[in-house]
């Protein structure tokens, strides 16, 4: 998430790009009607018709039963992750997308681009109960984009720019993030909606600048909008801390929170030439949702966003 964080999930829109650390979900069928999930979280097997919304596999679960009137034969789900779930990469959109996107080219039932981010919103809300999808839409489309929720707009946006990222070291979940604003701002809920006017004012100024690729003007927008999630109490001492390191770097434009906050991920527009041990070699990418169908199986890879 460039920018945008909070205000999307209240209308307005964002800016999200996709970064080149994927998850990849290969389909095999079975001849019985058992489905069977492997991934380093561990293993899980079940019957199609007790195909029920349980951890560790979650989303998984609730993207395969979102279909799963359509099966008529099971099959086994292997997941493959470049990255650690436990650092906020939108492991949650990207395994929902993979998933519906094998399930759709094995059901030979193929989903658009706009198609595809509906459904895996749709999933990713009966899990959680919010979402606003810009997570989901940066994993379909890949690049740069301009999001909103409702009503749905996904842009891609021209042009790349490196990217640094640093983790906080500790995760803290959207849901849990998201409840504690709500509950810091019970009090003063029109304090809070003109924070999110001015963070739609941040992302609307930063989509002009990718698209005049006025990258040092996105970057003075970043260090806008972090003070503005400040303002909404998701900063931390750690990560105030690595904002300011990145700051302090002359090879970074602006640097901020990347999702809720509260802890998980900081990212500064430019690449640092400073050794920093916080520091996950990613870069942005255009590359999106990619399916192909193997002999006997349908593979689907695709890019998570930084959230």
């Amino acid at each position: 998430m460039l920018m945008g964080e909070y205000a999307v999930l209240h209308g307005k829109q964002a800016l999200v790009c996709a970064i080149d650390k994927r998850i990849t979900v290969t389909l095999e069928p079975v001849a019985t009607n058992k489905i069977i999930v492997k991934s380093r979280l561990g293993n899980f097997e079940t019957d199609i018709i007790d195909c029920n919304i349980q951890p560790p596999f979650q989303f998984v679960l609730a993207a395969i039963a979102s279909i799963k009137e359509h099966l008529t034969q099971g099959f086994k789900l292997t997941i493959e992750s470049e990255f650690s779930e436990r650092i906020g990469f939108a492991s949650s959109a990207a395994v929902t997308v993979a998933t519906l996107s094998a399930l759709a080219a094995y059901l030979n039932q193929p989903l658009s681009n706009i198609e595809l981010i509906k459904k895996a919103k749709r999933v990713v809300f009966a899990v959680q109960g919010l979402g606003s999808g810009a997570d989901v839409a940066a994993c379909v489309t890949g690049g740069i984009i301009a999001y909103r929720s409702n009503p749905l707009l996904v842009e891609a946006l021209p042009g790349m720019y490196p990217l640094t990222v640093l983790y906080s070291g500790k995760k803290v979940k959207t849901v849990e993030a998201v409840t504690r604003v709500a509950a810091y701002f019970a009090n003063h809920p029109s304090i809070f909606k003109r924070i999110c006017r001015t963070i739609d004012s941040c992302v609307e100024d930063g989509i002009d600048a990718v698209y005049s690729r006025n990258w040092e003007k996105l970057g003075n927008l970043m260090r806008v909008n972090q003070g503005l999630l400040s303002a909404l109490q998701v900063n931390t001492p750690a990560l105030q801390t690595l904002i300011e390191i990145l700051n302090a770097d002359s090879n970074i434009l602006g640097a901020k929170i990347s999702g809720s906050g509260f802890g998980d991920c900081v990212i500064g527009l430019g690449a640092t030439k400073n050794a920093l041990n916080e520091a996950i070699p990613v870069s942005m990418t255009g590359l999106g949702v990619k399916c192909e169908t193997l002999q006997t199986s349908t593979k689907h890879d695709l890019a998570p966003v930084t959230s």
